[in-house]
């Protein structure tokens, strides 16, 4: 039948490299809002939680009360926790192996293998992916807001960018976002914009109460 001609076939091989590579684009990219919302609030946090211990200690010529201590650990925790997912800490599950992953994408599904398993995507059902991202090198399918899977353009058997874009956008529809050139989506929701505006609010309120 014409529509289960497979019209693109795909190998990628998924090693330290390319997912170091996933776990930047997840962070700096495709969260770059929460991620850098985080770092910043933190740092404020860290800042005040800093000033307050050195107040302590000139005010009253005593060690800083355990409550402050802990108040810097925790954020301090939280940006070096941040910085380290952006470095991409991942490991193969199989020790010294690296994964090849086959993707065969026809009129009405996309077909993943390994030599473990297989899944396949419907278009007519697309609930359980979140989005499809196409950046320069890579091709991320992603289930939600911090995994998916990798396709690696140079393992394409038959690939032509405008071509493969053009049925990518066909089939995902509102869920494809481009990261080519400069058409790099600002991943952020309403959502976060309010979580953002509480945080600051609750900053705010600890600086005037420790100020007055």
């Amino acid at each position: 039948m014409e529509n289960e001609k497979i019209l693109y076939k795909n190998e990628t091989i998924l090693n330290k490299d390319n997912l170091q590579n996933f776990s930047e684009f997840v962070w700096l990219q495709y969260n770059k809002f929460k991620y850098w919302a985080t770092i910043i609030f933190s740092t404020l946090f860290l800042i005040f939680g800093i000033v307050g211990a050195i107040g302590q200690v000139i005010r009253f010529q005593r060690i800083p009360n355990t409550f402050t201590l802990v108040f810097i650990l925790i954020f301090a925790s939280i940006i070096i926790g941040m910085i380290k997912l952006v470095k991409g800490n991942v490991k193969i599950e199989e020790k010294n192996k690296d994964i090849l992953c086959k993707y065969e994408f026809s009129n009405d599904y996309l077909l993943i293998s390994t030599e473990l398993a297989s899944q396949k995507i419907l278009y007519a059902d697309l609930s359980n992916i979140q989005n499809v991202c196409n950046t320069d090198k890579y091709i991320y399918i992603m289930t939600n807001k911090k995994t998916g899977y990798i396709i690696d353009k140079s393992g394409f058997n038959n690939y032509n960018e405008q071509d493969f874009t053009k049925y990518l956008k066909d089939k995902f529809k509102n869920k494809y976002i481009d990261y080519l050139d400069n058409t790099k989506r600002k991943s952020f929701t309403i959502k976060d914009i309010v979580v953002c505006i509480i945080v600051l609010l609750i900053f705010c309120v600890m600086v005037m109460g420790y100020i007055s």
